[in-house]
C-alpha cells in the first residue's frame, strides 16, 4: 500500500497534495459503481417478474404429458434464474455494505492531512470528478454517489455545500466548454444526481 501511494504521489504535481490527499486520490480511482451502489428496485421488479413468470406456468391448464413435461423444464429454467437473482441481490447489497464500513474506517485520514484545506473542493474536482464523470454514464453517476458518501460519512473538512458552489459558479461553464457532446451529456448526467441528491439534503 505505501508502494502505491508513493507511485500516486508521482502522478501529480506537489502542489496538488496541499489539498488532496494519495489515499482519497487512490480509493476514488480505486472504486466503481457497483461499490457504491444497489439498484434495488431494478432486482426487485425482475425477481417480481420471474415469480408471476412461476405463477402463470402453474396455472396453465395443458395437462398432457408433453404439457407437462415442456412446463416442468420451463419451471426450473425461471427458478434458476430466480435463484440466481435472488443471490446476486444478497451479495451486492453485503458488498456494498462492505465498502462503506471499509470507508468509514478510512475518512478521517483523507482530508485531515492536507495543510491547504481552502482548496480541498477544487482539487477534487479538477483531479477526481471531472476527469471521471465524463468517461460514460455508470462514472457520471459514479461520481455523485462518490460525494454522497463522502458528506453521508462525515469526512472531515469536505464541506458539501463548498463543493457544490465550486462545481456550479467556478468550474462548470469552462468545462463544458472544453467537453465533446457526448462528454458534455455525462457532465450532465453526473450535474443532475449532484443536485438530485442535494435537492433532498435541504
Amino acid at each position: 500500500w505505501t508502494d502505491l501511494l508513493n507511485t500516486v504521489r508521482s502522478m501529480l504535481p506537489v502542489k496538488a497534495w496541499n489539498s488532496l490527499s494519495p489515499d482519497l486520490y487512490v480509493t476514488f480511482w480505486g472504486l466503481t459503481l457497483y461499490d457504491l451502489y444497489v439498484p434495488k428496485h431494478r432486482y426487485e421488479s425482475e425477481i417480481a417478474k420471474q415469480h408471476a413468470s412461476l405463477k402463470a406456468l402453474e396455472e396453465l391448464a395443458d395437462n398432457s404429458s408433453s404439457a407437462i413435461t415442456k412446463r416442468k423444464k420451463e419451471k426450473e429454467r425461471v427458478q434458476e434464474i430466480l435463484d440466481r437473482l435472488t443471490n446476486e441481490y444478497r451479495k451486492h447489497e453485503e458488498h456494498v455494505a462492505s465498502v462503506h464500513r471499509r470507508l468509514s474506517h478510512e475518512k478521517d485520514i483523507w482530508l485531515t492531512s492536507c495543510p491547504d484545506t481552502l482548496k480541498i473542493n477544487m482539487e477534487f474536482l479538477q483531479r477526481c470528478i471531472f476527469p471521471r464523470c465524463t468517461f460514460s454514464m455508470p462514472d457520471a453517476v459514479y461520481c455523485a454517489f462518490f460525494v454522497r458518501e463522502l458528506h453521508s460519512l462525515g469526512t472531515p473538512f469536505f464541506n458539501t455545500v463548498n463543493h457544490i458552489d465550486v462545481l456550479i459558479c467556478k468550474t462548470l461553464q469552462p468545462m463544458i466548454c472544453c467537453c465533446t457532446e457526448y462528454e458534455a451529456g455525462r457532465l450532465g448526467r453526473f450535474l443532475y444526481e449532484t443536485l438530485k441528491m442535494a435537492y433532498y439534503w435541504k
